[in-house]
């Protein structure tokens, strides 16, 4: 038998081995992408708020004597004049006469003061609602823009707030010296008629009942605790060197808190004073309340609920963005990888603020790119891939 000339067998071998390489060769690596494109974008501050009852309202005994045992409990709803408690005061005599009347003159003080409040809050609320019509006038013309008709209708919105709160204020000066007045006419505790009768300054919610026995109490003696028509306001606080790019007016979005609705607020104050907080890594840091003011409450949020903040601090239209799980930072700078002919191209992009889903882009990737999502270890520079 005729042996076979080696070019042949050294061809045959490069064949087979040539078969191998093709047959072990990696097949392309299957990735998700997502695509750079423009969008409505804000860069915000986040951070976890809560929320708390608008001007809480703590009723007090007005008097020294046996309170009645409460019929109300934590979460029942009440209406501006209910009663919510009632005392049997004691018999009176000159000292305790004396002192109804000093109460009943320091309550219409209060009262006096409380007017005097809402009146100036009234005054400011027209001025504002005047000022709001005119730039409307004006930007009916052509001479003034959306973005200011818009700031103007937010702090109409927020001086409404504040009469409402005066308002309340006023409401509740008024029952003090009802309920001052009753003090007066003090008899025998056994006596149905001397009974004082607490009511509600303004309609609300229950949030806690202080005292729920029957028991004698003190003058001041704080009964329970109920909320401003039930109003909401959202209280985060921020790091110091965040807070000091807030301000008053600047618009803020909620989640987190259970629905699924994103409920939309305004920034009213940052309190001008910081407090300490040790964080959960046992590191202390300077941070400070912002205050927000909710511009519709949904039914099923109550106070001291937890929520999930977003701060507006910059906002703007068609903005070239990228998704954020694309990118990736390395000692040299920020990449993603660019899905070019079915391969991926390594590609260094320059971003602006980051955010949870998507993140501004400056420069690097073009508007209409395909960019792979979370790139694994498999991911390379011009490795062949393939789309989910």
């Amino acid at each position: 038998m005729a042996k076979m000339p080696r070019w042949i067998q050294l061809s045959l071998l490069v064949l087979v081995l040539a078969g191998l390489v093709w047959l072990l060769r990696p097949g392309p690596v299957e990735v998700e992408v997502g695509v750079v494109e423009r969008r409505d974008y804000f860069e915000a501050i986040e951070a976890q708020g809560r929320t708390r009852a608008r001007n809480p309202y703590v009723i007090t005994a007005p008097v020294a004597g046996r309170l009645l045992r409460p019929a109300l409990d934590e979460g029942d709803s009440i209406e501006a004049g209910q009663i919510v408690a009632v005392i049997a005061p004691s018999p009176q005599d000159q000292r305790s006469s004396a002192y109804a009347e000093a109460s009943l003159a320091a309550a219409e003080a209060r009262l006096s003061s409380a007017e005097a409040s809402l009146q100036e809050t009234r005054s400011a609320y027209q001025r504002i609602e005047r000022e709001r019509q005119r730039r409307e006038q004006l930007f009916s013309n052509g001479l003034s823009s959306e973005e200011e008709i818009e700031l103007y209708r937010q702090m109409e919105a927020a001086e409404l707030a504040r009469v409402q709160s005066a308002e309340a204020a006023v409401a509740a000066a008024r029952a003090d010296i009802e309920s001052t007045r009753a003090l007066l006419l003090g008899t025998d505790s056994d006596s149905s008629e001397g009974r004082i009768e607490i009511r509600a300054p303004v309609a609300g919610t229950v949030y806690r009942v202080l005292e729920s026995n029957e028991r004698v109490v003190q003058a001041g003696t704080p009964l329970m605790e109920t909320s401003n028509q039930d109003s909401l306001e959202v209280v985060i606080d921020l790091l110091t060197q965040e807070a000091v790019q807030v301000s008053a007016g600047d618009t803020v979005y909620l989640a987190g808190w259970g629905g699924d609705q994103t409920i939309s607020a305004m920034v009213r104050q940052v309190e001008p004073q910081a407090f300490t907080k040790i964080s959960a890594l046992g590191v202390e840091e300077q941070r400070v309340n912002v205050i927000a003011d909710l511009f519709q409450r949904p039914e099923e949020l109550g106070a001291e609920y937890r929520v999930e903040a977003a701060i507006v601090t910059w906002q703007g239209q068609e903005v070239l963005t990228i998704p954020t799980s694309a990118i990736f930072q390395s000692p040299s700078g920020w990449y993603c990888y660019v899905v070019n002919e079915g391969r991926a191209n390594l590609t260094p992009v320059t971003i602006g603020s980051r955010g949870r889903e998507f993140t501004r882009v400056i420069a690097g990737v073009e508007e209409g790119d395909r960019v792979i999502l979370y790139p694994s270890d498999l991911v390379a520079d011009d490795v062949a891939v393939s789309l989910d």
